[in-house]
């Protein structure tokens, strides 16, 4: 068949129409270039091309005035919003902003459809005024109602305030120059008066635009040229042809050039892949284009459903395809950029909201890893700035001094610029933005070819801004000034250059309007991405917009669903891939187009045959269970570690996982270093226990300048009560001292919340020890020791032959948060932030469990919480005794959370003595370091317990 471009072509030249005399309007700018082609392909010699024209362009040029831009149009209604405010005393910029662009663009439509503007607007004051009935009429409405109606009653004169300033002014709106024309169709022969206008490739029109076209046509200097088909033509309930359908009955004509019949009688291939990834279908497409010649690319079309995936699909691009021709262009708020505009307000929201111009640590971060500052940085600034991330984290920086950022010359002149605080005056941000675009712009490398590029098209999109924002700004808040910066460059795009007539077109559905090809790939095709969930925001309720002949959602529909099934007129090979993985509610779903093709096209027209396949990208690795062979090197480490001491922290990962073990020990992989902004619990628990240390201190035994031992003294109830007036002040300190002197990073929110608990729980410890001494007058008690670090030397028979000698020793260590005396016992008391109860610090065995030691293992490798402490509790009691020769079993622990029950001390079955301890803790100790070094044995992941981020 004829594409739709060469039948425009034959239908100029059958009439005999004078191409000096012709304007062909057209709904695209991409349909100009094929029709000049096809003008050229029809004549094959070089002739003078008819006027052809978008209709967008036409109007606007045919306007006596200029069309004013969204932004401005929203200013001038603010100014008459300002006059006559809906609500007293409120006639801020920020409280109109919300809908004074809805409005705006119902205004428009107004114009477009030729709305009589008086009916609708009381038409919709009705409607709101029986909303608002009642049946008590002796009810008053309230001060809400009131102003709610005085919002609708203010509609009409808002619009005929605005239409007078527009024309004061000398200036028009877009939905005014159309209607305008409609009413003064003169201005079409100004320039020449013998011209005939050819409407082509039309679908929904406004009630100006079939206007515009019935007068033309009524004249005889009109031709319409449609593209469509009887299959949906002549179907009086498929949205496909509603449009047509409409304009034929406008113009009193049974049919329109052209309605044609082919989808009814071709014969077409169409398969359907169902992608289980919804980035695996730019596989499926890449796969299929492989396959394609020269030739046949040239007549190819990839169909973007969902514009998201263009990068998708550039990636999976074959390198064997010389030409491609991308019309859709790559959207700046899908790039790099994006992050920077939310960076430089976010900048300045942290300036405003604080008052001052410190900056917070992680906006430095994400400004110092932006791929437009990583574009700028030579490799010694890196590494300044690498420098000052690790101080920040060292020194739990929150907020920075903008001077220790000044590291260089070029960063000095960057951060002058983005952490300058605008302090209201908008202009002067655009003005440091357009500063740093060109900063960015001169000193990006020639590698970074798409940063610069992006950066001189949001520079442009910049300028338009600030032209208007110089003119008649009003006052505004930062977010609306956001609202405003971003809808002005959010839409624009990068063009990629290609070849627009030859080899592969990657489109979306609207530059297709008008251009025909017998291959497509539609890519994306599911419930949602086409047709798009387009909402209309407006404030005129939807019955009363199709009365007036306003589109509603069914009219959307409806005209995407043309640009489709027009596309299938040309079309003999189809492929179309949706997808499976549910992103979001219905886009799971394939596109009601698929359904359509199936139960309705296919079955009255034989030749469509359907092919449906299922695809799945393929994970070709091989999955294996993480095993960690104990070589020569991997046991030299491991004595190395030994060597270096043993804790029970490290014996305890060992028996729970030995391969966490592996990657904490041996590899030493810790965890990752970072800024505290909300206190953990480790971290919380470390300040509990400086704040005891400190309170206890003086109870102790010390020495003096001159190292004379001074003896500690009895606790009494007394001390403990003047202990707990100085919590506040040391919890204070200790606050202080985590934040860097940064009151404010704990003065309010969570970290409040902890400071409030820290003190609680030194609290609860004071007063658990005031009880114990109230209940017991007669019994002593002592301090011994405060965070003491007990340590010993044990030695361990080694049965590995490239070990020199029989043995070797392990030192053992731990520190003890608090060594006491209470009526002359020893006790070793743990601090725990935990909840604690006597199972956990009881040493038992089950009947199968052959002795103690196995026991304790067991529990340890089965992450049961049973006997959880007793391990820990059992090396502070030996440590104690190598230590003091003192041998005790009152070690236990102290939780901040049961109070009341603490501490829980050691519990020893009644075939275990304290003196049984130091044996039974070594059998235990050597056990698992023998366990450590058998090499019969790899680090392998225990699978009863939780995986840490290295076994996963």
């Amino acid at each position: 068949m004829k594409a739709f471009v060469d039948r425009i072509v034959a239908y100029v030249d059958e009439r005999g129409l004078n191409y000096q005399h012709v304007c062909v309007v057209v709904p695209s700018e991409r349909m100009i270039a094929y029709l000049q082609r096809a003008f050229y392909e029809f004549h094959r010699k070089p002739i003078l091309s008819p006027k052809i024209v978008t209709i967008d362009r036409w109007i606007q040029d045919a306007s006596p005035f200029p069309v004013l831009d969204k932004t401005s149009l929203l200013f001038e209604l603010y100014e008459i919003f300002r006059v006559d405010p809906v609500e007293i005393d409120v006639d801020t910029f920020d409280s109109f902003m919300t809908w004074g662009q809805t409005l705006l663009s119902d205004f428009d439509e107004i114009d477009r459809y030729m709305v009589a503007p008086n009916q609708l607007f009381k038409n919709l004051r009705d409607i709101r005024e029986i909303e608002n009935w009642s049946f008590n009429s002796t009810e008053e409405l309230s001060k809400g109602q009131i102003q709610f109606m005085a919002f609708w009653d203010k509609l009409k004169p808002y619009y005929q305030a605005l239409e007078a300033r527009l024309k004061e002014k000398k200036v028009t709106t877009k939905g005014k120059a159309y209607r305008d024309f409609a009413n003064q169709i003169e201005h079409a022969f100004e320039e020449d008066k013998d011209v005939h206008f050819v409407f082509a490739g039309f679908n929904a029109l406004s009630e100006s635009e079939i206007s515009l076209m019935r007068q033309f046509v009524i004249m005889g200097r009109g031709h319409i040229l449609m593209d469509s088909d009887e299959f949906y033509f002549n179907d009086p309930i498929h949205e496909a042809g509603q449009f047509q359908r409409e304009l034929c009955k406008r113009l009193e004509v049974r049919s329109l050039p052209f309605v044609e019949n082919h989808l009814l009688t071709k014969e077409m291939e169409i398969r359907i892949v169902e992608c289980a990834q919804f980035t695996s279908q730019a596989q499926v497409v890449g796969s299929e284009l492989k396959k394609l010649t020269r030739e046949q690319l040239n007549e190819t079309l990839i169909l973007l459903a969902d514009e998201g995936l263009l990068s998708s699909i550039l990636k999976h691009l074959p390198a064997e395809i010389e030409q491609a021709n991308i019309t859709v262009g790559l959207p700046l708020r899908q790039t790099s950029l994006r992050s920077w505009v939310d960076l430089i307000f976010r900048l300045q929201e942290s300036f405003t909201r604080r008052g001052n111009s410190s900056i917070y640590y992680r906006d430095f971060i994400q400004f110092a890893h932006h791929p437009f500052i990583l574009g700028v940085l030579s490799a010694a600034e890196k590494r300044e700035i690498q420098e000052i991330e690790s101080r920040i984290i060292n020194h739990n920086w929150h907020f920075l001094d903008r001077k220790k950022l000044d590291l260089s010359e070029r960063l000095s002149e960057l951060n002058r610029l983005i952490f300058e605080p605008w302090k209201q005056d908008w202009l002067q941000g655009i003005r440091i933005i357009q500063q740093l675009n060109e900063k960015l712009d001169l000193w990006l490398e020639e590698k970074n070819e798409l940063e610069r590029a992006i950066i001189r098209r949001f520079a442009s999109a910049t300028v338009v801004l600030q032209n208007i924002m110089s003119q008649n700004a009003p006052k505004m808040s930062l977010g609306s000034f956001r609202s405003l910066f971003n809808g002005n460059w959010s839409n624009e795009t990068i063009a990629y250059f290609g070849n627009p007539l030859e080899g592969l077109q990657i489109m979306g559905l609207l530059e297709t309007r008008g251009l025909d090809f017998k291959r497509m790939f539609v890519f994306g095709l599911n419930e949602g991405a086409m047709p798009p969930q387009n909402m209309i925001n407006t404030v005129i309720p939807m019955d009363l917009r199709s009365f007036f002949g306003l589109p509603t959602p069914r009219e959307k529909q409806g005209l995407f669903a043309h640009h489709f099934y027009r596309l299938l007129h040309a079309a003999d090979e189809m492929l179309i891939t949706y997808s499976s993985a549910s992103e979001s509610v219905g886009s799971s779903e394939p596109s009601r187009y698929i359904q359509q093709i199936q139960l309705e096209l296919a079955q009255v027209n034989p030749g469509i045959r359907i092919q449906k396949a299922f695809y799945t990208a393929g994970n070709q690795e091989k999955i294996e269970t993480t095993s960690i062979p104990k070589t020569d090197e991997v046991v030299n480490r491991i004595y190395e570690v030994l060597r270096g001491g043993v804790s029970f922290s490290m014996l305890d990962k060992f028996m729970t996982c030995p391969l966490d073990f592996y990657y904490r020990y041996v590899l030493r992989f810790g965890e990752e270093n970072k800024v505290e902004e909300d206190i953990e619990s480790s971290t919380l628990g470390t300040i509990i226990h400086y704040v005891l240390e400190n309170l206890f201190a003086p109870f102790i035994d010390r020495y003096d300048e001159e190292g004379r031992k001074i003896s500690g003294k009895v606790i009494t109830e007394e001390d403990l009560a003047k202990m707990e007036k100085k919590i506040p002040l040391l919890v204070s300190k200790s606050f202080e001292k985590h934040f860097s002197e940064d009151q404010n990073s704990w003065q309010t929110g969570t970290n409040h919340i902890n400071f409030e608990v820290a003190k609680e729980m030194v609290q609860n410890v004071l007063r658990r020890d005031r009880a114990i001494l109230k209940e017991n007058p007669e019994k002593a008690l002592f301090i011994l020791g405060l965070e003491k670090k007990l340590e010993t030397t044990i030695s361990i028979d080694s049965e590995d032959q490239s070990i020199p000698g029989s043995t070797f020793e392990v030192r053992l260590s731990g520190i003890c948060d608090r060594i006491d005396q209470f009526d002359g016992v020893h006790r070793i008391i743990d601090y725990k932030s935990g909840s604690v109860n006597q199972e956990k610090v009881e040493l038992k065995k089950t009947a199968s469990q052959e002795n103690y030691e196995s026991a304790i293992l067991v529990n340890k490798r089965k992450g049961n919480s049973d006997q959880k402490h007793v391990l820990q509790l059992l090396i502070y009691c030996y440590l104690y005794y190598k230590s003091t020769g003192i041998l005790t079993d009152k070690a236990g622990i102290f939780s901040f959370r049961s109070v009341k029950e603490s501490p829980h001390f050691l519990k020893l079955p009644d075939d275990i003595q304290k003196e049984d301890i130091p044996d039974l803790l070594e059998r235990i100790l050597k056990q698992t370091i023998s366990d450590m070094l058998d090499r019969n044995h790899p680090f392998v992941h225990n699978k009863d317990s939780k995986y840490c981020a290295y076994c996963n």
